[in-house]
């Protein structure tokens, strides 16, 4: 590799570019004697100098290398094309095969066969008309007396009895299923992850092969709060989303605005019932306002209600 001299506007020769940590080489050098010593000082420095600047080197491939990865890892199934998302598809599908037996083992799964077929038909009837069927969908029923859902990566969604102990009808559990797809056919979940965890995704990447590495995040993700939580932005895409995918599946639009007026009625009255929920969504009223808009927007589509047959389901919960 050639020597590097970097000029400095300094008229002594012994001086050192402080700001920046390396030794100049300096000023018109036929206007100084060229003592052995000072042949010697350049050459010291010369070679102090060659080795930051293959140092330098080493730092610019490392930051091209990061680039490079961040570039290849923007999102390539999904709404959200182009994002930054560090984890693959099938990388998501295999985190949630972890973290769905994590729950499984924190969590009581409801013991009926009929009510979780029953919610897994739901869920197949929306995700069939989402933007991603890339995936396999799971829906099961969680026997805990609160309001909540979640959806974990890859497509694994979870219901609380205690949600649809609250629910009407099938429309609004299809609306409640349709928003948790939402976040699915969006990648929310490994976009949050590449958004606190990227850093280390990328050093593992750049280190190789870590059998441990997925494990410890899975393990770090669950014992934080068992589901992430989802930037305001991403519930009003959900929102968005879960309102078309139901419609188009043949539900009531209105179902969706009914969901969140019943969030609110609860958190006035029992905020108790809504402990997790309130913790991973943006306030009800402003949600409202905006799947009330979307609702009167949409047309055509069906407009199932089936209450009689969430009725009979109903009455199978704890």
């Amino acid at each position: 590799m050639p020597h590097i001299q970097i000029p400095c506007p300094s008229p002594r020769p012994d001086l050192w570019m402080k700001s920046a940590g390396i030794p100049c080489i300096l000023g018109n050098r036929r206007d100084r004697p060229r003592s052995r010593g000072d042949r010697r000082t350049r050459q010291y420095m010369s070679k102090e100098v060659t080795m930051m600047a293959f140092g330098l080197r080493r730092v610019l491939t490392a930051a091209l290398l990061c680039a490079a990865l961040a570039l290849t890892g923007c999102a390539t199934t999904g709404i959200n094309k182009g994002q930054l998302n560090l984890v693959s598809s099938e990388e998501e599908v295999q985190m949630g095969k972890e973290l769905s037996a994590q729950v499984e083992q924190e969590f009581t799964i409801y013991d009926n066969a009929e009510v979780n077929a029953y919610v897994q038909s739901i869920g197949d009837r929306v995700a069939r008309v989402s933007d991603r069927k890339d995936i396999e969908y799971h829906f099961t029923v969680i026997e805990k007396d609160e309001m909540n859902a979640f959806a974990m990566p890859g497509g694994y969604v979870y219901v609380y009895t205690g949600l649809m102990k609250e629910l009407d009808d099938e429309a609004q559990l299809a609306a409640v299923l349709a928003h948790e797809v939402g976040h699915v056919a969006s990648r929310h979940s490994t976009e949050r992850l590449t958004q606190m965890y990227g850093y280390q995704v990328i050093a593992s990447l750049l280190l190789g092969d870590n059998p441990n590495f997925w494990a410890g995040l899975v393990a770090d993700i669950f014992s934080t709060t068992g589901m992430l939580a989802y930037s305001r932005n991403n519930e009003y895409e959900a929102d968005r989303l879960g309102i078309t995918y139901a419609h188009a599946a043949g539900y009531d639009a209105d179902a969706m605005v009914e969901l969140i007026s019943k969030f609110i009625d609860t958190e006035r009255g029992e905020p108790s019932k809504l402990e997790e929920w309130l913790s991973t969504h943006p306030p009800s009223g402003e949600r409202k306002q905006r799947v009330e808009t979307m609702a009167a927007g949409m047309q055509g589509g069906g407009a199932l209600r089936n209450t009689a047959a969430y009725a009979r389901i109903k009455g199978k919960l704890p």
